[in-house]
């Protein structure tokens, strides 16, 4: 559903009073090409305004999106990304009460640039190795931000633990359950996905960091300058919460390193040079990268999304033939 022209002055006016809407475009974010997801999506536009001049973001959420989410990336804007350097955007107003839209809304300072999705196949491999290598250095400082649990850091999270190992079992058990439920995996599979888990010694991690749960190019802005595209921005912490680096890093690396593989090593290398790698990096990526997957197939299933259903499918069973093998 969008909002009309007229509804977004309405909302404008609430933080600006005299403020009149010369422009409006839509910001399109990672999953503009999968209608499914995009409709469950916040919606985010662009605003150019007169009186005052201004150039602003308008994100307004989904009708359902619960209270802690919509507590959790607040907090996040407000208080957790000063702190790291990583440009966010700033939270400039905030309204919740529903009464000129049936859904919450937020007034966000604008970031220069576009998705990275919509550049990155039009970019040559130095800039894509050059733009990977900020996204690492960010998502380093991301990291840096201690949690005392795994797991959600506002209000209650059933799951939540200081055990690195406790945690991620429990939520790949609860998402596996769920695939079983649905018979969206098979037996075989399903039971090599639970001994994986439960069986590594690698989840060893004595404390939980902030992740930003969905990093990947589709929440990544960039822009172009005279020495190449740089990133200007980091977007959409809806699912952010504890856990280990190695869940962003999967994340991110899942999309990208067959099709872009510049980017990824300028990713691995801005994290490398920002706070170094764990000597056990990939055999925690081999785990992670399996969870992943299964975070993916369960999300398409509860979008109605098939074809997303079948694509992740398909790669989860073709990692496990590659382990297999391997």
């Amino acid at each position: 559903m969008e909002i009309s022209r007229e509804t977004i002055e309405q909302l404008v006016r609430q933080t600006f009073p005299q403020a009149s809407v010369v422009s409006c475009r839509p910001l399109e974010g990672g999953v503009t090409n999968r209608s499914a997801e995009r409709s469950r999506q916040s919606l985010n536009y662009a605003l150019q305004l007169q009186d005052p001049t201004a150039e602003i973001a308008l994100r307004v959420y989904q009708p359902d999106t619960s209270q802690g989410t919509l507590d959790k990336e607040m907090y996040v804007l407000r208080v957790a990304m000063p702190e790291t350097g990583v440009p966010t955007p700033r939270v400039i107003h905030f309204d919740n009460s529903r009464t000129l839209v049936d859904r919450p809304y937020a007034v966000l300072n604008l970031l220069p640039g576009e998705p990275l999705e919509k550049v990155l196949s039009d970019m040559d491999e130095l800039d894509q190795e050059a733009v990977g290598y900020e996204m690492g250095r960010y998502l380093a400082k991301l990291h840096s931000i201690p949690l005392e649990k795994f797991g959600e850091f506002l209000g209650q999270d059933p799951l939540a633990s200081a055990s690195e190992k406790a945690y991620t079992v429990a939520r790949v058990t609860e998402w596996l359950d769920m695939c079983q439920e649905n018979d969206l995996l098979d037996e075989p599979a399903i039971a090599e996905l639970r001994r994986l888990v439960e069986q590594t010694r690698a989840l060893n991690r004595e404390s939980a960091c902030f992740v930003h749960g969905d990093y990947h190019q589709g929440n990544i802005i960039v822009k172009e300058g005279l020495a190449g595209f740089h990133v200007t921005g980091v977007f959409d912490f809806e699912h952010a919460q504890g856990w280990s680096s190695e869940w962003d890093m999967a994340t991110l690396l899942s999309r990208v390193s067959d099709e872009h593989p510049a980017l990824a090593k300028g990713f691995l290398d801005g994290y490398a040079d920002t706070v170094g790698l764990p000597q056990d990096l990939w055999e925690r990526l081999r785990v992670y990268q399996a969870v992943v997957c299964i975070a993916l197939v369960v999300h398409a299933h509860r979008l109605g999304d098939a074809a997303s259903l079948k694509t992740h499918q398909a790669r989860l069973y073709r990692s496990l033939e590659e382990d297999t093998q391997g």
